[in-house]
């Protein structure tokens, strides 16, 4: 069941994530106010980032991930590297990186009940990620190289996205399915500086299926995400080389543009599936419905979660239809409990 692998790389951190006893108006200044002490209960920490987050999602949908990731060699690292170990357990620490002298990345997870979730991030090792941290033996043997949120890794977004091009231009070379995943860019950030139009240009003909949220995209090629035109958002990325998109639109659900041609073919070769065996996917295009949760504890991870399912999906052949219905329930069960992955089920619960 575990032997389909795939390598998920990019940011990888711990989640700090403290509970809240009051509600949130909508205003952040009502629970958290300068001189005033604001109580918080449990002790939530988590492994986070897209590493953590779509990796261990992908083996509870039956596949093993490979995380390719840098960490520091701190005490922050130890209790990621156990945490990690538990939850993927075998876990092969050799394709995590350790920079001596870097500091493990976290996150504070600000997500009272009632406001939408804010997050203090210290990139740590994110930041000196490059090409050289990855195990590139190990991702040989896989079958799909997934990359999330590079727009918090410094070196990503550097020199035009030249390392991230690299990246995606080899792991493309090696006759891999390749993924793509962005994250919200923070306006106050160096990443904000970076021409994202055309790093986008530069990486995305070497990716197969492109996977950001319309979020994501605000500021790159659109300034208003709320009220953003898609289908030409869809456009402009296929002009730039995307290939197959799945932008996440929160609450509203996902839009899908697959395109036709040959590109399943190649997919389909690539995953060793027979030939046409992904005929379903071809030149579709339109919006899935988000599924209501029973509750909302906390929207961390749920992007990454739901693209591990459709990448999970991918992998084990299933049908387009299945592979949208997935991705939403899947993230639709992750927003019922604090950390990223402790309410999603493996597949078999769900189809």
């Amino acid at each position: 069941m575990f032997n389909i692998r795939i390598a998920v790389a990019g940011a990888l951190s711990v989640d700090i994530c403290p509970s809240f006893t009051q509600k949130c108006d909508g205003d952040f200044g009502h629970i958290i106010t300068p001189g005033r002490i604001t109580h918080i209960e449990g002790n939530e920490i988590h492994p986070g980032g897209p590493v953590a987050n779509t990796g261990i999602a992908l083996r509870i949908f039956g596949t093993h991930p490979v995380l390719c990731a840098r960490i520091g060699r701190d005490s922050m690292g130890k209790m990621l590297y156990e945490m990690l170990n538990k939850k993927l357990r075998p876990f092969n620490a050799d394709t995590v990186s350790i920079g001596e002298e870097d500091s493990t990345a976290y996150s504070i997870i600000l997500a009272p009940q009632g406001c939408d979730r804010a997050i203090l991030q210290n990139p740590g090792a994110n930041d000196h990620f490059t090409a050289d941290d990855i195990n590139w033996t190990e991702v040989k043997k896989c079958r799909m190289f997934h990359f999330g949120h590079p727009s918090t890794m410094a070196k990503m977004y550097e020199n035009d996205g030249a390392e991230l091009v690299s990246i995606m231009k080899k792991a493309d070379s090696l006759g891999l399915v390749t993924s793509l995943d962005l994250c919200a860019i923070d306006p106050s950030s160096d990443a904000a500086k970076a021409d994202w139009k055309k790093i986008l240009s530069q990486v995305l003909p070497y990716v197969d299926f492109f996977l950001p949220s319309i979020g994501d995209l605000e500021g790159i090629l659109t300034d208003d995400a709320e009220n953003a035109d898609i289908g030409e958002i869809a456009n402009e990325l296929h002009r730039a080389g995307a290939k197959s998109l799945l932008i996440k639109l929160g609450e509203k659900g996902m839009y899908y543009n697959n395109p036709g041609g040959d590109f399943f073919r190649i997919i389909e070769k690539k995953l060793r599936l027979s030939a046409h065996y992904m005929e379903n996917w071809e030149n579709r295009e339109g919006y899935a419905a988000a599924i209501r949760p029973e509750k909302i504890v906390s929207g961390l991870g749920a992007g990454d979660v739901s693209i591990a399912a459709f990448l999970a999906a991918i992998l084990h052949g299933l049908p387009f239809d299945e592979a949208m219905h997935l991705a939403l329930a899947e993230g639709s069960l992750c927003l019922q409990d604090a950390s990223a992955t402790g309410s999603i089920l493996p597949f078999n619960k769900l189809i």
